[in-house]
């Protein structure tokens, strides 16, 4: 619990911009591959959180408390559960607007090369 403290004022202390807020991405989930931009408030970071249910997995863009970064949860519905993950960064940005993309014949190869390789 020590270290949760030391590590949320670390936080706290590293999003704290004078005279400037941070700007973040910011997107509801399904929506981020059209993410907007968006000022903080006064000690907010930058956050994505991930929630993921039977290998799909969904994101949230925006600005969280530094005290949100340290939560991950798991809840339950109609037999389904969904595991919510958040990750944080302290600049301008950083919570990344698209994930790297991989070009279509990279792809292809790459399955082909699973489909040869479960073959042999």
């Amino acid at each position: 619990m020590k270290v949760q403290g030391i590590l949320i004022a670390s936080l706290l202390l590293l999003s704290c911009h004078i005279g400037q807020a941070l700007e973040c991405y910011s997107c509801d989930y399904g929506t981020c591959l059209l993410p907007s931009k968006t000022s903080c408030g006064l000690l907010q970071v930058c956050g994505t959180e991930t929630a993921t249910t039977s290998n799909i997995g969904l994101k949230k863009k925006g600005c969280l408390n530094p005290t949100d970064c340290l939560t991950d949860s798991s809840v339950t519905y109609l037999g389904l559960t969904v595991t919510t993950t958040r990750s944080c960064c302290l600049t301008n940005l950083c919570n990344s607007a698209t994930a790297p993309k991989v070009s279509v014949i990279t792809g292809l190869a790459t399955i082909l090369a699973l489909v040869v390789a479960k073959l042999f």
